[in-house]
């Protein structure tokens, strides 16, 4: 009797071993079958797709690649996929940042765009149809959202911004899927692009998204090619005083490589990633012989150097401004925010126009002019 026992005992064991290895066999398998999908500028987000399923990975503030959010993304309908996992293409899309629109501008995919933020100026015209016809909703701000309108527009995903403010705890509690569009955390100007490639995955526009980065990332090589054989790269600074505090870009920043691939040299060289603030005094006295001085003005129409002197008189001391080398981009006049982040090759081109300017004969700039 205790020999049938053990021997039960013993077939039981072989049995669950068996099963155990069977099941890390076919996990292992599911795992396998992910293919990461290559990138070549990005790093704050990583795409692995599969047969049933395609994972995504949004890294945390800096690419930190120890913490990061993940996302089971699911060709089915709604109604056939479990919960937390998200059908693809979505259908029914929030933005809580005007920001975010820009790529879906660039796929031109608007129509499953249920609702964005009470942003107060947008200039795409399809857009603003369907905002003033009610197609599309408005769902408030950051602390302010409007969580019953949201919770009966049953959205399939929630696009937030990475560097949340206030309101998104209800959101959450609600069982949306919040996904951070966290492009503005990528250092370069053609990482920040290749996110369309991030939000096509749920449009189900990956080879229209390729085929559109591609364009634009040959456009900006060739120029900044160009620009990288400038005999002389002029100086260049950004910015002004905002409520007595003047927030200077980091010399290892997005817009110290934009300059950088433009054919300058940025003024202020140090290992900051990220704008800090100086006094008027301190980037006075580094950049007041710069050649170059690149602002954007959210001001009404007609805002000038006579403008800039009103606010500040000591902006007429600055060898930019003497020399009428001021180029800027209103933000009241020009969709820059909708648009700039995939368009970086069109801001480059702005950028060598102004700092190198028989580079590109015959180019109109097409976001900034020249400040009188």
């Amino acid at each position: 009797m205790n020999k049938i026992l053990v021997l039960g005992s013993l077939f039981s064991l072989l049995f669950c071993f068996s099963c155990s290895n069977k099941e890390k066999k076919e996990n292992k398998k599911q795992t396998e079958t992910l293919k990461k999908l290559p990138l070549k500028y990005a790093h704050s987000f990583d795409i692995e797709k599969g047969e049933k399923y395609s994972l995504l990975k949004v890294y945390g503030v800096g690419a930190d690649t120890a913490h990061f959010e993940s996302f089971k993304l699911m060709p089915a309908p709604k109604a056939q996929v479990p919960k937390g996992v998200i059908p693809v293409p979505c259908k029914r899309i929030i933005c809580l940042s005007s920001t975010q629109l820009t790529y879906f501008f660039a796929l031109d995919n608007i129509d499953n765009i249920v609702a964005t933020n009470s942003s107060r100026h947008l200039y795409h015209k399809g857009m603003q149809q369907r905002i003033k016809s009610g197609v599309v909703k408005r769902v408030g701000k950051e602390g302010h959202f409007n969580t019953e309108l949201i919770a009966s527009l049953d959205p399939d995903v929630i696009f937030v911004s990475p560097f949340k403010v206030g309101g998104y705890d209800a959101l959450k509690s609600l069982g949306f899927n919040l996904v951070p569009m966290a492009a503005y955390e990528e250092e370069t100007p053609l990482g920040r692009a290749e996110w369309i490639k991030m939000v096509a995955a749920f449009t189900g526009q990956e080879q229209k998204a390729d085929s559109i980065f591609n364009a634009v990332a040959q456009r900006y090589e060739q120029l900044k090619s160009l620009a990288a054989n400038v005999k002389k790269r002029p100086t260049v600074f950004s910015g002004k005083m905002r409520s007595g505090t003047w927030y200077v870009p980091g010399g290892d920043s997005f817009y110290a490589h934009y300059f950088e691939d433009a054919g300058a040299e940025y003024i202020f060289k140090d290992d900051k990633k990220a704008a800090h603030p100086l006094d008027f005094e301190t980037v006075y006295a580094t950049a007041s012989q710069c050649d170059y001085w690149r602002i954007l003005v959210p001001n009404p129409i007609g805002y000038n150097k006579g403008a800039m002197v009103d606010e500040d008189p000591r902006y007429a001391d600055f060898k930019a401004f003497k020399e009428n080398h001021i180029f800027a981009c209103n933000i009241r006049k020009k969709p820059y925010y909708e648009q700039n982040a995939m368009k970086p090759d069109v801001i480059l081109a702005d950028y060598i126009h102004f700092l190198h300017p028989s580079l590109l004969p015959g180019y109109k700039p097409e976001f900034y002019e020249l400040m009188k």
